[in-house]
């Protein structure tokens, strides 16, 4: 074979230089191994798309193990990853925290105008009274002879057609009151000193003897099928709603600086309670009246058990011919104060002083509430003006329920006996 020939031969054994897919083969192809087109990010083709020569190769291997930055050039700053969402103990991603809502502003009380406060009496023979279930605040307290009296108190006169009374007379603790509740007590009569007191103090206080008064506004009613109390003095001294709305335009009764206590729902008392759905509250040998919870109605009818007077049974009222009920019941211990200068009838038998009650600003003491047919321990302090803060044990305010507060006044370490 002619040199030309061979060389022809060899050439045709030979896999002429090239590309082959991805690969790059040389001699023959048994020979040769595929050679990766880029190694470490570095070209080791040629500009003309052939594969570098072995020792070309070898070379560039090399040069990739030493300098693969100066070889394949200046690598671009690496981008942050964003961090991955937190997870919880399950994987699932975790909710990003959101910021607090804002608490929505308890709402403002509604201001109120000096009250209107007027006593009536609680002998056996004045019973059923009229509109003390349509009164605010209803205090009762001890006066001579054992008997009580309450002092009713309405920011809002009662409806026009409802009677209130038998009005009586102004005691000792009812210049206490109109300091605290910065109101206009409407009575009939007083002892000497009671009426100097209520004279000098400045504060609103009207009798049948008041011009703004006379007989309009306090007026005496008969009839001869009404209760015992509409039958002849003195238990017969009366107003109405109407009058009331009226006189309190006259008299011009304006805003006061206070506000009564924040309600709490029957249904969400705390704890700490005793169930109590009958007990009594000891006034005074003479008064001690019951007091019946009434699960239906979230309130606490009242009944007039005998004693040394004559029991009434259930305490109605007259105007509304049902039970007067009320959903809060607080009994306050207060520092009994004999007042001797009060008493101004020598014949009367024994000797009966006046009493007041250590109820004015400043003042602190134990009591009691009922509420909810729970009766809970409390103590209380009153302000400058308003009605008395009422704490619980651990020193949250007592929770008292939507509708009428009554506010039973008795001496130190006296207490309400429960009896179911």
């Amino acid at each position: 074979m002619t040199a030309r020939g061979t060389r022809a031969a060899t050439t045709a054994g030979l896999a002429r230089q090239g590309s082959i897919g991805s690969t790059v083969l040389y001699r023959t192809r048994a020979q040769y191994r595929p050679t990766p087109r880029r190694v470490g990010g570095c070209n080791l083709i040629n500009p003309h798309g052939l594969a570098m020569p072995p020792h070309f190769r070898s070379r560039a291997l090399v040069a990739i193990g030493l300098l693969t930055l100066a070889a394949c050039g200046t690598p671009h700053a690496s981008t942050p990853k964003a961090s991955p969402s937190p997870t919880d103990v399950s994987g699932t991603a975790a909710a990003t925290p959101s910021a607090a809502p804002t608490p929505t502003p308890a709402p403002t009380p509604a201001p109120l105008n000096q009250p209107l406060m007027v006593q009536v009496e609680n002998l056996y023979v004045a019973r059923p009274q009229s509109g003390l279930s349509t009164a605010d605040i209803v205090y009762e307290y001890q006066t001579e002879g054992g008997i009580s009296r309450f002092t009713g108190i309405w920011y809002t006169p009662p409806p026009a057609a409802d009677l209130v009374g038998p009005v009586r007379s102004a005691r000792p603790v009812d210049l206490r009151l109109l300091q605290i509740y910065d109101g206009a007590l409407l009575y009939s009569g007083a002892s000497n000193y009671t009426q100097a007191q209520l004279n000098s103090s400045g504060m609103k206080q009207y009798s049948p003897n008041s011009a703004a008064v006379g007989s309009t506004v306090l007026y005496r009613v008969s009839s001869s099928s009404a209760p015992p109390s509409l039958q002849g003095a003195p238990h017969n001294l009366y107003s109405n709603g109407s009058v009331l709305a009226t006189f309190e335009q006259k008299i011009g009764l304006g805003p006061v600086s206070y506000h009564l206590w924040t309600r709490t729902a029957v249904t969400s008392l705390p704890a700490g309670g005793t169930a109590a759905t009958i007990f009594q509250v000891p006034i005074s040998p003479a008064e001690d009246p019951r007091f019946t919870y009434d699960p239906t109605t979230g309130a606490y009818q009242r009944s007039e058990p005998a004693t040394t007077y004559p029991g009434t049974g259930t305490l109605d009222d007259a105007d509304t011919k049902a039970p007067w009920e009320t959903p809060n019941v607080v009994i306050l211990q207060a520092p009994v104060i004999t007042v001797s200068a009060d008493n101004e009838d020598s014949s009367n038998v024994p000797w009966v002083d006046g009493l007041d009650f250590g109820i004015g600003p400043n003042a602190t003491g134990s009591g009691q509430l009922a509420v909810g047919g729970q009766l809970y321990g409390i103590t209380w302090t009153q302000g400058a003006s308003g009605p008395p803060q009422l704490t619980l044990a651990n020193g949250q305010p007592a929770p008292i329920a939507a509708g009428q507060v009554m506010i039973e006044l008795v001496g130190p370490g006296v207490t309400a006996a429960p009896q179911g």
